[in-house]
């Protein structure tokens, strides 16, 4: 019994290395963009990165839900294997996000209402879920998830575009562009899958 999960580690890091491969072959293969050039397989990047957190946090708010109506020691598990992944992967898009705006902006700034609405997504629902780790109750954890739910939706409810265009990949006419995105947003997706499953496992 002992021996399974010593022989499912290495497995678990092919995993993470199959899916990182895969996503930089598809960001290397995705096709330029008219205006942006190059930059925009940056945003590629960015956009797949952010939209994956987003469903992640509402996944954990609706498993937070879930996990204060039942009690139950598993979902609680997954909540906060969640809310892990959910940060975690909006820390990388915001990261990934400053070369993209320095190189299709001209610097990084926080003038802009998208850009600063992501800051304030990221130290808040840290905030919050720190807080909640802090004082060490399942219940919290699941309070906390809802919480960073319902940040992310007030946020980027009430954040306007002034440089930040209205999803320009999927309003796009190029098939190609569009589909490139799908497959980088699905790998993307799975790595955020593998991340939640290790996190729950180790909780």
């Amino acid at each position: 019994m002992i021996a399974l999960p010593r022989a499912l580690q290495p497995n678990r890091w092919t995993i993470y290395v199959a899916l990182l491969v895969t996503l930089a072959v598809l960001l290397v293969l995705s096709p330029a963009e008219a205006t942006l050039g190059n930059v925009v397989k940056i945003v590629y990047a960015h956009g797949a990165a952010e939209r994956v957190s987003m469903y992640t946090y509402l996944i954990a708010g609706a498993l937070g839900l879930v996990a204060l109506a039942i009690k139950n020691a598993s979902v609680a598990r997954w909540t906060r294997a969640a809310t892990e992944t959910a940060i975690v992967f909006w820390l990388a898009q915001f990261v990934i996000s400053a070369p993209a705006q320095v190189l299709a902006w001209g610097a990084f700034t926080l003038d802009e209402p998208r850009v600063a609405g992501a800051l304030w997504i990221l130290a808040l629902t840290a905030l919050v879920y720190l807080v909640a780790r802090w004082i060490g109750e399942a219940g919290w954890i699941a309070l906390a998830a809802i919480a960073n739910a319902v940040i992310v939706i007030v946020v980027l409810h009430g954040a306007i575009n002034i440089l930040h265009p209205v999803d320009p990949i999927a309003g796009s006419d190029s098939i190609a562009i569009q589909a490139f995105y799908a497959a980088i947003v699905l790998v993307t997706g799975a790595l955020a899958l593998q991340f939640v499953r290790d996190r729950a496992a180790a909780s």
